[in-house]
């Protein structure tokens, strides 16, 4: 059973690779095969690569070293992830996806049983049987065996919806595939986001200590009054309280992460990327396009108005009755004779012509006509919303990174150095230090927005956004 599962998963994380080939352009595709005569010298190269480069890594980047930790379990344990290793871990460890998984394989049991054919009847009669000797050589004695004859196509409609069932099912762990990834995604931002704003906390930490333990040496030296004193000194707490709330949102948004990947007991320290600072441009279109070509959901619905039609075919085929043909064997005792029977049922619709299921069937195909438009409206409007919102926070940031941080950036260099030289007093370094920072918040947060965007639109489209 554990093997069963294991070879699922690599089932549906190959189907989500091919997903990357087809929309997303996985590097992974542009492999090509070494040639024969090199398979020994690239079969060398690659176990040491595999030796030697957890080496490297926790050499070169220390503590951001996405080599995994494993305790005596082989377990993870207080480590930092990268987004293709968290992807990979939700693929295989999601349960809304492993439940999807489930239902394609009882879908392929619906399948195999359509197609199997009704078993034969087979009856055993004695008849006549004196009551004071109980004895077959005295009765009248018959074997007969009864098949069931579908006709009028019904068996290959049957076939037909349940294929289609199948079909759609698969639609459906598709769109769950791509939820499941977008959704890692969106955690996976939402970390390196707070991994920013903790950074940027510690850093107002240090700046507020620095402030304090300078006014501290200036009062003592009877340059400043005590008020500079308190003053920098509840900057210093209040520069604490933003570290250990950035600390709470940073662990609740690793919490996030861990659930989206379906690991949430698994400890992580936190993520190893960056967020998109500079996505390509899009086109409205061109996303509607493949939109309307690739998203599975869409499909899933168009696959259900399939489904409905070929069901109110098959009620109308209900209509035509099956065929009993019978064949058997009497032995006559008492005449001592031997007999053959053969006989054909046929159910007579007089009453029941499935009339109530053929109009459950219209009306259902009518709902299913409707539901597919509705998807697609709905799908429609979260892919318009998303772009506009996209190219609003695109420009946000771009404003953000080229005008607005760089100015917020000097001001509190040229304040800083001409408050260490007397030049400027402490509100001014408070004012630019206070500017600085929520500069940063402000530019970190429209970054993450964008990123997030980017990771639903990529799920509605199906559509991989790049940098530009």
């Amino acid at each position: 059973m554990i093997r069963i599962m294991k070879t699922r998963q690599k089932n549906i994380y190959k189907r989500y690779l091919v997903y990357c080939e087809r929309f997303f352009m996985h590097p992974y595709f542009y492999f090509k095969p070494t040639p024969r005569r090199c398979r020994l010298i690239s079969c060398i190269s690659i176990a040491c690569l595999f030796v030697c480069l957890p080496c490297y890594w926790a050499t070169i980047l220390g503590s951001d070293s996405p080599v995994k930790a494993v305790d005596k379990n082989n377990r993870p344990v207080n480590k930092k992830i990268a987004l293709e290793e968290a992807l990979k871990v939700a693929i295989e460890k999601n349960p809304q996806l492993q439940s999807v998984m489930e239902q394609v394989e009882a879908a392929a049991g619906s399948l195999r049983q359509s197609k199997l054919y009704p078993n034969p009847v087979i009856e055993f009669l004695a008849e006549e049987m004196p009551a004071s000797e109980v004895e077959l050589n005295q009765s009248q004695n018959l074997v007969a065996i009864t098949q069931p004859i579908i006709i009028g196509g019904k068996r290959g409609l049957g076939i037909k919806v349940s294929e289609k069932s199948k079909e759609k099912d698969e639609l459906e762990r598709d769109a769950v595939l791509l939820g499941v990834v977008a959704e890692t995604k969106k955690a996976f931002y939402k970390v390196i986001a707070e991994q920013d704003g903790f950074a940027i906390a510690k850093k107002m930490e240090e700046i507020a200590k620095s402030i304090y333990e300078s006014e501290k040496v200036k009062f003592d030296a009877g340059e400043v009054a005590i008020t500079n004193v308190l003053r920098a000194e509840i900057e210093l707490s209040k520069a604490r309280n933003s570290v250990s709330n950035a600390e709470g949102n940073l662990k609740n948004s690793i919490k996030e992460l861990q659930t989206a990947m379906g690991v949430p007991d698994e400890a992580i320290r936190g993520v190893v990327g960056k967020l998109l600072t500079m996505p390509a441009e899009l086109s409205l279109h061109e996303l509607e396009l493949k939109m309307e070509n690739n998203q599975p959901v869409l499909k899933a619905s168009k696959k259900d108005v399939e489904i409905a039609e070929a069901q109110l075919a098959l009620e109308k085929r209900l209509v035509i009755p099956d065929i009993n043909v019978s064949a058997g064997y009497k032995r006559l005792t008492q005449e001592n004779l031997d007999t053959v029977q053969m006989g054909i049922g046929i159910p007579a619709p007089f009453f029941n012509r499935n009339q109530g299921n053929i109009q459950k069937g219209k009306a259902l195909s009518k709902k299913a006509k409707s539901a597919n438009l509705s998807v697609y409206n709905d799908l429609l409007f979260q892919l318009r919303r998303n772009f506009n919102s996209f190219n609003v926070e695109r420009k946000r940031v771009v404003e953000y990174r080229d005008k607005i941080l760089p100015k917020a950036e000097e001001s509190l260099h040229l304040i800083t150095n001409g408050y260490k030289e007397g030049e400027f007093d402490y509100i001014d370094l408070l004012d630019a230090q206070r500017t600085w920072a929520e500069t940063r918040i402000s530019y970190i947060e429209s970054l993450k927005n964008l990123n997030l965007l980017i990771a639903d639109i990529e799920r509605l489209a199906v559509f991989k956004i790049g940098e530009q």
